[in-house]
């Protein structure tokens, strides 16, 4: 399937960002002083939420025809820490809920500013597509301010080591089903300061600046 970037400051950019915060502020404003049971119940009922959309996702694209093993696989990082948000909203698992803060938070982040459409172009997968990645900056940021959740102070070096896993496996598979999962085997198409060089050299600076922006959130962070 073509991807497409959506142009930044075009109308829809705008909209999608804009929703994205306002979406982001309002979950965590309405629960911030809220008592514990209710946090807990909207942590559920959020996961829910996102279950639901990454079903109704891959069932659309089936029924219109363009699921396919190249772009349906939830093998981005975004879709690797998106399903791993959901386990966490239920779970509280420690070392998911800082894979959450470290990782998803700039995943999230610069999928809203360079957003590239990977799976078509529709009403839903516009939805889907913001309702995804700002659910990415939304989840860690409630866990942490309304839920007080805190990080290791090693969480750092073995959140940027679990991450490796992942990448050793999808590297291969990508040439293997002719994929671009985790833009391991292609540059995105999107306009991004960050993308520096051909394969793969750019993929090592990604490297480099994931984990600039690992410290930077994890200097930040309450800690345990």
């Amino acid at each position: 399937m073509q991807h497409v970037a959506i142009q930044p400051f075009s109308n829809i950019w705008w909209i999608g960002l804009i929703s994205s915060i306002f979406f982001i502020s309002i979950c965590i404003a309405l629960f911030y002083n809220r008592r514990h049971e209710y946090k807990l119940k909207f942590a559920k009922w959020l996961s829910i939420a996102f279950i639901l959309t990454y079903l109704i996702s891959n069932l659309t694209a089936i029924v219109n025809g363009s699921w396919n093993l190249q772009d349906n696989l939830p093998l981005h990082l975004c879709r690797i820490s998106f399903i791993l948000s959901i386990v966490v909203l239920i779970s509280k698992t420690q070392w998911i809920f800082e894979w959450a803060l470290l990782l998803a938070i700039p995943s999230g982040f610069h999928a809203l500013l360079t957003p590239e459409m990977t799976k078509g172009v529709s009403n839903w997968f516009y939805f889907d597509y913001y309702f995804v990645h700002a659910g990415l900056i939304l989840v860690p940021l409630y866990l942490t301010m309304t839920l007080k959740m805190k990080i290791r102070r090693d969480a750092w070096w073995k959140t940027i080591l679990r991450l490796q896993i992942p990448v050793a496996i999808i590297l291969p598979l990508n040439f293997y089903l002719e994929s671009n999962y985790m833009y391991l085997r292609n540059r995105p198409i999107v306009n991004n300061p960050f993308l520096i060089g051909e394969w793969p050299i750019y993929i090592l600076f990604l490297e480099l600046i994931m984990i600039i922006h690992v410290l930077l959130i994890y200097k930040m962070a309450p800690k345990c």
